[in-house]
């Protein structure tokens, strides 16, 4: 493969402007001296033709020994010498010319119609014949040639490129007798140069177009493949926002159990993507926007807006992707989330409702049984739980609650016998141990017995000590101590009591 870089010769714009010109000049000098030297059809036969068809003797004798134009060269032999010619020859001709001539007579004696006829044919060729026809038709092959080679090369490379096409085009016309991109049909009719340069135009036209054509296939494409990344970032967006939630509810899990449930984030999907119709909800009109990213007819998120305002009123949410909404988020009018209702177990069925309100939430209700009904009520102050209440029977009265202080348990109330009085209560330290217990057994609505316990594992403490008011006037008649959880001793402050 020729390299033109390696040859100083080519560096630079002006030297390649000089091979063009001087490649245009080689093609162009040697195409109008094949044309000047291209055959010319032969004069019309003057002289007379003998009876028998064959040429007068002095019309037959050979005119190879007449001097040239230039007076050195004998002139080309010919049959059709006229009867003018043959008087000037030169009477001096020596015996060899002679020889010749009778040899020109035998042959003619052949018929001079066939040799008419094969002079025809052969001028006829060396203009008509393609490929490698008569030197005048490769010359105006050349000329075509170095023409579309400058179009082209100037098309693919400009300067370098027309200068290039010029000399490769040109040569190639002149040494093959073809036009580049040319069909050959104008070859054949002499003088039709108008239609050859009409179809040559027309055919750089087309080429012109199917390059077009492919720049913007190729711009399509370009597009295509711009679009795809576009959708590949936003995936990964959504992934993102996917993963973005998941922490939130492992950090909700990990988190302090008696702070209060921040308000859930819900990743930002345009409403683009969503299908939108308008149907009852609740019995009322609203319109709701559906996303069914898997195209699985289960819709993964729902937005509710209100058909008169426009504001979103819930959003709901399949996190699990098995067709199920197990999560709706509740707005105000300010766009704010102001509760969730949330299937924690994914059985369809509620069991979480949680209120907020200035960032954090303040209540929340768990259905702990899964039997649809809330038995477990958490209320939060200024960001912690203050207190828990529970219908540990299931009858929808509250049997126990919980007050806390300082983020730790301070006293729990039951009620254990079930007459909706609380008759146990427990006191806590700070840390969660307990070290008080209070009952009332005699269902009075007050204590009457007090039970202290000490140790440091909450979940194993050792009861120390035990007070009885035996008759009711909340005053201590018997107190009982222990020693490592069994009975020492007791001291009876108030005898009467004992025989009540």
């Amino acid at each position: 493969m020729l390299r033109v870089e390696s040859n100083p010769f080519f560096h630079g714009p002006t030297r390649c402007r000089g091979l063009a010109a001087w490649a245009v000049v080689l093609v162009s000098a040697v195409s109008l001296a094949c044309a000047s030297t291209a055959p010319v059809p032969p004069a019309p036969m003057d002289e007379p033709i003998a009876e028998s068809g064959i040429p007068s003797e002095e019309s037959a004798q050979d005119d190879s020994d007449l001097p040239t134009a230039d007076g050195d060269e004998p002139a080309e032999e010919s049959v059709f010498t006229s009867t003018a010619d043959s008087e000037e020859e030169d009477a001096s001709a020596d015996a060899s010319d002679a020889e010749e001539d009778d040899g020109v007579v035998e042959d003619l004696g052949e018929g001079i119609e066939n040799e008419e006829s094969a002079d025809a044919d052969g001028a006829t060729q060396g203009q008509e014949a393609p490929g490698g026809g008569g030197l005048g038709q490769r010359a105006e092959s050349a000329v075509e040639g170095v023409i579309i080679g400058t179009v082209v090369g100037g098309q693919i490379a400009g300067g370098y490129g027309a200068a290039v096409g010029a000399a490769v085009f040109g040569l190639y016309g002149l040494i093959t007798g073809d036009v580049p991109f040319d069909s050959g049909q104008n070859k054949s009719r002499p003088g039709a140069g108008g239609d050859a340069d009409e179809a040559l135009e027309t055919e750089i036209e087309e080429e012109l177009e199917k390059q077009g054509a492919l720049e913007d296939e190729i711009e399509a494409e370009l597009k295509r493949q711009e679009a795809l990344l576009e959708q590949i970032d936003r995936q990964e967006e959504i992934n993102q926002e996917i993963q973005k939630e998941r922490d939130r509810r492992v950090a909700l899990e990990q988190a302090d159990p008696l702070s209060a449930p921040p308000v859930p984030y819900l990743r930002d999907i345009p409403d683009s993507i969503f299908d939108s119709e308008e149907r009852l909800v609740e019995g009322t009109n609203k319109v709701v926007k559906s996303l069914d990213a898997d195209r699985d007819g289960r819709p993964e998120m729902e937005k509710v807006y209100d058909n008169a305002s426009g504001n979103l009123d819930r959003v709901s949410q399949d996190t699990n992707y098995d067709g199920l909404m197990d999560t709706q988020f509740e707005y105000n009018p300010a766009g704010e989330i102001v509760a969730t209702v949330e299937d924690t177990d994914q059985d369809g069925v509620p069991d979480r409702w949680i209120t907020f309100e200035g960032g954090s939430g303040t209540r929340v209700e768990v259905d702990r049984n899964n039997d649809g009904v809330r038995d477990g009520f958490l209320s939060y102050s200024e960001g912690v739980l203050a207190s828990e209440e529970y219908d540990d029977d299931g009858d929808g009265v509250i049997n126990r609650s919980v007050d806390y202080a300082n983020k730790s348990r301070s006293v729990e109330r039951e009620d254990r016998d079930g007459d909706g009085k609380v008759d146990f209560w427990t006191y806590y330290e700070p840390g969660g141990r307990p070290v008080r217990v209070e009952k009332d057994t005699k269902q009075a609505g007050k204590p009457d017995v007090w039970e202290y316990y000490e140790g440091t594992d909450p979940g194993n403490m050792v009861i120390v000590r035990k007070e009885e008011d035996l008759n009711g006037d909340s005053a201590v008649d018997v107190t009982s101590y222990y020693e490592n959880g069994r009975l020492n001793r007791k001291e009876i402050q108030n005898p009467e009591a004992l025989k009540k």
